[in-house]
């Protein structure tokens, strides 16, 4: 496997977490947060489902349906909460440096033990020394 076939899609995460961010901090204040994340929607709605008609194997929304389980909703209800919050973090003074990352190191920390816990992945020093930094690099970052 080539690097790129295996970082293509953090490559991709990065650049839309960038446009994300920079997205939520760029929210109308006078647009109500709510109204922003349905529009957000709207669109994502819009451009899942070209991206899907074009890329996708099976166009048959009843295959996929039959197909589904709990994790569609779960993740919808997830990014929705994401965004609310990422607006929100942005309207009470968080900078885009600081909030996104300190959400995103907590982040990281939970899912070591998710990982865990749930999926049975190993912990290896190596990750405990990870979490351990980005632990330090949580209150280092809320100090300043």
């Amino acid at each position: 496997m080539s690097i790129f076939s295996y970082s293509w899609p953090i490559i991709i995460m990065v650049v839309a977490q960038c446009g994300y961010q920079i997205s939520a901090k760029s929210a109308p204040e006078a647009m109500d947060p709510y109204a922003a994340v349905f529009f957000n929607y709207v669109f994502a709605t819009a451009l899942s489902f070209v991206l899907w008609m074009v890329l996708g194997e099976n166009h048959s929304l009843t295959t996929q349906i039959e197909k589904m389980n709990w994790a569609p909703l779960t993740m919808a209800i997830s990014i929705t909460m994401v965004e609310i919050a990422s607006i929100f973090m942005y309207r009470i003074g968080w900078d885009v440096s600081i909030g996104s990352t300190i959400a995103n190191i907590g982040l990281a920390v939970v899912l070591v033990f998710v990982g865990m816990l749930w999926y049975k992945e190993v912990i290896t020093a190596q990750k405990i020394i990870g979490v351990g930094l980005c632990i330090v690099g949580l209150v280092v970052m809320n100090k300043g």
